[in-house]
């Protein structure tokens, strides 16, 4: 008995991590974790003036849509809903993202971290660039429900 009461904390210790680990992954693909590194830029910015971003790492907000030859991020879901692929930008996602990860970020709002290359055009060269070396694509959260109050104007003091 007292070898198993020695082994509990270790088997809870491990369980706890493994499931932290599956909670993780089941939330996009960040497989180093915390914050990333990339220039933030818009989707208007990619789209309008791409040669500025090629070859760049960028860090993008847009929606994100999978499915088999059609894997973009678009400027909003709308875009996706009446097939405009002019404002979307073609994604190569990672080879090892987990079928789970995959769920998690698609159809979602998401934030992607990303080499920006503005001469390829994905499948059948429809879209405005293509996103490769993913190292960040993670489902971006909804504001809270509610009136949106902006924070007070800040009053310089006069001296």
């Amino acid at each position: 008995k007292s070898g198993m009461k020695r082994a509990l904390p270790l088997l809870l210790i491990v369980f706890f991590l493994n499931s932290h680990r599956a909670d993780s992954q089941a939330r996009g693909y960040n497989p180093r974790g915390g914050a990333d590194m990339g220039e933030e830029v818009s989707m208007i910015q990619l789209i309008a003036n791409p040669d500025a971003y090629d070859g760049k790492r960028v860090r993008v907000l847009g929606y994100l849509h999978l499915e088999f030859e059609g894997d973009e991020i678009y400027l909003h879901r709308e875009d996706f809903d009446y097939s405009i692929l002019k404002d979307a930008v073609w994604i190569n996602l990672p080879g090892d993202i987990t079928e789970n990860q995959r769920t998690a970020i698609n159809d979602q709002y998401v934030i992607c971290t990303a080499i920006f290359r503005s001469h390829r055009h994905g499948h059948l060269g429809m879209s405005s660039g293509e996103f490769d070396g993913v190292t960040r694509i993670e489902p971006w959260p909804r504001r809270p429900a509610g009136p949106f109050t902006p924070p007070p104007p800040q009053r310089k003091k006069v001296k």
